[in-house]
């Protein structure tokens, strides 16, 4: 019986085996630009040994169990390329070849480009770097991903600001953030948000967050002056092309994504419990000469943890669906995103809802209307994330530092406590967090309408009409009961709004043609104008009855409002040109200038003209070349040219009035004006004049590509506050004195790499920059020092404490003080300690900068890894929880080996230290760190479980997962110190119909 059943089980296997080998898939592979058969092109069912290859008109046919899961085509020389079965018995594939990569166009100002015949610097970042990563913002796809580009956080809030340095600072004074150019409209990433009140209670936000990521295609960060001088006055910092998604694919394909997960606190700071903080206050006090606050520190146990109270696990999520179609004489994109974060902080969040439509129609041969359409709404429920108006206003993270661990949340009456030992302008953290209302609203319209026209074959006339209309608001309350500045105040209050007005027009001729396949031209010339209205109104009041309505009732104020309203406006038109040539691909040359008239300075310099060129050989077309397949394409490039910097503010050349003067003439009160500025008519640009040596390199029939370049930035003519002799009756002045420099050089390593059914994508990038301050001119600047970079740290060196009398009776330098007091160093040697002994610490500014990102694929299943860090960037963390001389706030509970008479030997002053001085080295920190920023998991779902669906991919994402420092003594070096950063872990999936 058992033997029958054996062979019927067999037999029916066999049967059934023999029944799958039946299924039959069959097709065609050709070439993806002029679709020509390819012939012994491997096809592979992915995760078996079925396979065979394309015959001589590249049609294959292969013999499968099932209608289902992956095929795999591969050939020498192209691209692999991955479809699902899906049930389909018939698959065709059009390979890309791997050549194809340098012939791929690269989006630069006012036009495109072929990679292979750049002369420029130019990094991009594909909309594929965007994938399975929750980023808010560009500014987080930027980071790590290019050489040459800095980007640092001002907080780790929803929809914090963020500085981006392109090749390090180019101004002093002026801006340094670079421009951004979102599909052809120039915008800037200042602050659009109103103001806040007087107090300094307000943070403005990050205006990039505005723009939906999901939607990018591509970036490209134009770095050099042959890059960046078509934008002339405006390029002097690096510009970011950004280019949004257009319609793509024969049919109409259906895309969903989105992902949830969850936000913590990266790691929670070793304060003083209850007990050891009571400690430290007996010890405080008693070095003060007043009575012993407790008695019995362990009766106190360990006390509250502020920090577990503060900070929360918060939620986020982010919904994408659109609709696309490249199908026809017209392409169409159309997105719609939703994305809610909680911020890990009580009482913050982020919520943004956005929707787009881009589409291009050709009319007919000749026509072809374009229009790039993007709507973008914005609340943000903000808490304070800089302290300001001396500690009036805390930010979360002082709020936490600030209040003592011996107090509890509650009282007896279950009343928030909001008064402790030694607490200056105390507040519940919990109740004044949870009470505060800072809403921020934005509404953010962006868009162009094109109009391309064939005049001739090769010629073209184009002109665009944009706008980029933008409406922020800012309610803020500070209640009477729950916040220090508010029970000053009896509740303090502020109404503000802001609305920009930005219109663009430009018209450029753009001709293109090839002489004999050995000379290529392209010309592009036009005139551009761009103009901004901002109109801002304030109203804060204050002395309101009750918190009940807050600002939703400022009539009931008592208090004289603080009432203000302005308008500004900026014009610029400019002309610009370039030339590129090509001869025989080999040698390459571009020309650019472009000539730009700003309202923005004095009479007689309104007009400023930055041209550039760039020269490029390529080697590897040579002869000597062909001969060898290790070298696919070798480029050296060299370019020099002048850029401009405007970002200086409205109406600065001219003599400014104030109108907020009240006089009394004939006993009546009367309005009067007063001049506050001199007019300077020579205000001109800052100029920057950079020159750029380069070499990219193909490996391995472009498997592998290497960039280097070293670079050299001058800025001259800075724009600086000068200080002004007391008898003009006016403090300082704008005017144009001094030089910068920014020298370094920048390595970049990407490539393809394929090992059998194991794919490895890497983009390494390695960059140092070293800027050096080569004059002040007129400028009497103290922070500031020839031959180091702006922005240094000067202070004292910190020599330990004074262990014993006898130390103190052995030096005459410091007087006064008495054991346990800190120690600085006399660096002249002239025997006493004064500001003459102050010296240069350290700098803010990184020795070098590196991101390392991997994406490996398997058999459906990918992993991503992304590093990225910053070396040899000091800062001063003259924070209270490392100052033992102040004593209500928390501290590390590193001071808790403090000097005392029972440990005389330890480097920490004592408590309530005389003689604390917060900028020296005691303060001073290393900001160096290594993060990996991201760990993604994914898995593509076999075609048989998907039906009919293009795709279904599923992943796990891992943000700010781990930070390595050299001991760091705050929540993280990346810009976490008032409000910390996030680890993210998410949960995502990819839907394609």
């Amino acid at each position: 019986m058992v033997i029958l059943s054996f062979l019927f089980c067999t037999a029916a296997l066999q049967i059934q085996e023999a029944h799958a080998q039946q299924s039959r898939v069959s097709g065609r592979v050709t070439t993806a630009d002029s679709d020509e058969p390819l012939a012994g092109v491997s096809i592979k069912l992915e995760g078996s040994d079925v396979g065979t290859v394309t015959d001589a008109e590249g049609k294959y046919t292969l013999g499968v169990s099932r209608l289902d899961g992956w095929l795999i085509a591969s050939f020498v020389g192209f691209k692999t390329e991955r479809i699902a079965l899906g049930g389909r018995a018939q698959i065709n594939f059009r390979l890309e070849s791997t050549s194809e990569a340098l012939d791929q166009v690269v989006v630069v100002g006012y036009g495109t480009q072929r990679r292979r015949d750049i002369t420029g610097s130019i990094a991009e970042v594909s909309s594929e770097e965007l994938q399975n990563q929750p980023l808010v913002s560009i500014d987080q796809l930027l980071q790590g991903k290019a050489a040459g580009v800095q980007i640092s956080n001002s907080s780790g809030a929803p929809g914090g600001r963020v500085n981006i340095r392109i090749r390090g600072a180019s101004s002093v004074n002026a801006g340094n953030e670079p421009l951004f150019v979102i599909d052809g409209i120039p915008v800037y990433n200042d602050s659009k948000d109103p103001g806040g009140t007087s107090y300094g209670t307000f943070t403005p936000t990050n205006a990039m967050a505005s723009l939906n990521p999901e939607d990018i295609e591509s970036v490209a960060i134009l770095k050099d002056a042959s890059a960046t001088a078509i934008y002339g006055s405006r390029g002097n910092n690096g510009v970011v092309l950004i280019t949004t998604k257009r319609g793509r694919g024969e049919q109409v394909q259906v895309d969903y994504s989105g992902y949830y997960g969850s936000q913590r606190l990266i790691r929670k700071l070793d304060l003083m419990n209850g007990r050891e903080h009571a400690t430290f206050l007996n010890d405080w006090a008693a070095e003060g000469n007043m009575p012993i606050p407790f008695p019995d520190p362990d009766a106190i146990g360990e006390g509250t943890d502020w920090q577990d109270e503060v900070f929360r696990v918060a939620p986020m999520q982010n919904h994408q669906l659109s609709l696309s179609s490249g199908g026809g004489k017209t392409r169409y994109f159309v997105s719609g995103n939703y994305l809610s974060q909680d911020g890990i902080a009580l009482n913050s969040s982020l919520d943004r809802y956005s929707f787009r439509i881009n589409a291009d129609n050709q009319i007919n041969e000749k026509i072809t209307f374009s229009q790039s359409i993007a709507y973008n709404r914005t609340i943000n429920q903000a808490v304070p994330t800089n302290s300001a108006g001396s500690d009036n206003i805390r930010s979360v993270a002082d709020k936490v530092f600030a209040t003592s661990p011996t107090i509890p949340v509650f009282d007896e009456n279950g009343e928030y406590v909001t008064d402790w030992y030694g607490g200056g302008k105390t507040e519940s953290p919990i109740a004044s967090l949870l009470t505060i209302k800072n809403r921020l609203t934005g509404d953010n319209l962006l868009g162009n309408l094109s109009l391309s026209y064939k005049i001739l074959e090769g010629l073209t006339f184009k002109t665009l009409w944009g706008v980029n209309l933008i409406s922020r608001s800012n309610e803020e309350y500070y209640p009477r009961e729950t916040t220090y500045i508010g029970g000053i105040l009896g509740g303090l209050g502020v109404l503000s709004e802001r609305r920009f007005t930005n219109v663009l027009n430009e018209n450029t001729l753009h001709y293109s043609t090839d002489f004999s396949d050995v000379h290529q031209l392209d010309v592009l010339g036009g005139f551009t104008w761009q103009t901004e209205e901002i109109k801002s109104t304030t109203t804060q009041p204050s002395g309101f009855p009750h918190d009940r309505f807050g600002v939703d009732n400022i009539g009931s104020a008592s208090g004289v409002p603080d009432v203000s309203s302005s308008v500004n406006e900026w014009g610029l038109a400019s002309f610009i040109g370039r030339a590129n040539y090509a001869y025989r691909n080999k040698i390459l040359a571009t020309v650019t200038l472009r000539a730009d008239g700003s309202t923005k300075f004095g009479r007689g310099n309104k007009w400023g003209y930055f041209p550039s060129m760039a020269l490029a050989y390529r080697i590897s077309e040579e002869q000597f070349m062909k001969a060898q397949n290790i070298v696919s394409d070798l480029k050296i490039r060299a370019s020099y040219g002048v850029t401009g910097n405007q970002e200086i503010g409205n109406y600065q050349s001219l003599a400014r009035l104030i109108t907020s003067n009240i006089y009394i003439i004939d006993g009546q009160l009367v309005s009067g004006a007063s001049q506050t500025s001199l007019a300077n008519r020579e205000l001109r640009w800052e100029r920057a004049a950079q020159w750029d040596l380069g070499l990219d390199v193909s490996l391995f029939d472009n498997a592998l590509n290497v960039v280097f370049d070293y670079y050299n930035k001058r800025t001259n003519d800075l724009l600086f506050e000068v200080n002004l002799p007391a008898y003009s009756g006016y403090s300082t002045a704008l005017y144009n004195t001094g030089n910068l420099n920014n020298k370094g050089f920048e390595v970049g390593v990407g490539g393809d790499l394929n090992f059998g059914a194991l794919g490895w994508n890497l983009n390494v990038n390695y960059s140092r920059n070293n800027s050096e301050m080569v004059s002040l001119g007129r400028s009497a600047s103290t922070s500031l020092f020839i031959g180091y970079p702006p922005g240094v740290i000067r202070g004292y060196i910190y020599d330990g404490v004074f262990n014993t009398q006898q130390e103190i009776d052995a030096q005459s330098v410091q007087q006064g003080v008495k054991p346990g007091d800190a120690r600085y160093r006399d660096t002249n040697g002239d025997g006493q300690l004064d500001a003459d002994d102050l010296v240069i610490l350290g700098s803010p500014i990184p020795d070098y900068i590196f991101g390392f990102n991997n994406r490996f694929t398997y058999k459906g299943v990918s992993l991503g890894v992304f590093l990225q860090g910053e070396i040899g960037r000091k800062e001063m963390h003259g924070m209270s929880i490392t100052n033992p001389a102040t004593g209500g706030s928390n501290k590390l509970r590193s001071l808790m080996n403090r000097w005392t008479p029972q440990n005389p030997d330890s480097d920490i002053p004592r408590a309530n230290v005389s003689n604390w001085m917060g900028s020296s080295t005691y303060n001073l920190v290393d900001g160096s760190y290594v993060k990996i920023r991201n760990i993604q998991l994914g898995y593509d779902i076999p075609g048989r479980f998907i039906g009919q669906s293009r795709k279904l991919h599923v992943y796990a994402s891992g943000q700010n997962l781990f930070t390595f420092t050299r001991d760091y003594p705050g929540y993280d070096p990346d810009g976490g110190r008032h409000y910390p950063t996030a680890r993210t872990i998410i949960f995502g999936v990819n839907l394609g119909l």
